[in-house]
Order: C-alpha cells, then structure tokens, then sequence
C-alpha cells in the first residue's frame, strides 16, 4: 500500500513539504537520527529549488531510501488530491 491509497482516505498535511518527512523510532541511534534530520532539511530545500533533483536523490539513496519509489508515492499522493 502507498501513503495514497492506505484505507482509500486522503490525507493532506498541513505543509506539503510533511509528505517528504521521514522519522526514526525512539530507539534509533544518533547517527540513524541525524540522517533522519539531513534527510528533512534537504527536503525542505529540494522543495524551496535550493538543490537539484539530483542531490536530493543521491541523499535519499545514501540514506538507504529508493528515491524514484519515495518520491513516486508522494507524486501519486497529489494527484490523487488534484482529481
């Protein structure tokens, strides 16, 4: 299931920007956290067009997160949103 189609309700976050948000559970060691935090301020840039598409995606896949399949599930999310 995609963030978009999980119990056929939409949810639409106050910031666009928090459907690019990833977070880390409570026992997650400090450099898991501090690539939770890299991760969410390149979000916040690669939105503002501080950072090219590029970048982020190399971040994202350094991170260990498949960036076309992150990315994917949020454009989906829009456009369910834009019908």
């Amino acid at each position: 299931m995609s963030i978009a189609s999980d119990n056929n309700l939409l949810w639409v976050p106050p910031d666009i920007g928090d459907l690019l948000t990833v977070s880390v559970n409570g026992q997650a060691d400090d450099s898991t956290a501090q690539g939770m935090l890299v991760i969410n301020g390149a979000a916040s840039q690669w939105l503002a067009g501080t950072i090219d598409d590029y970048t982020y995606f190399e971040l994202l896949d350094h991170y260990g997160i498949d960036p076309l399949r992150f990315v994917g599930e949020v454009e989906e999310h829009m456009a369910l949103l834009m019908r």
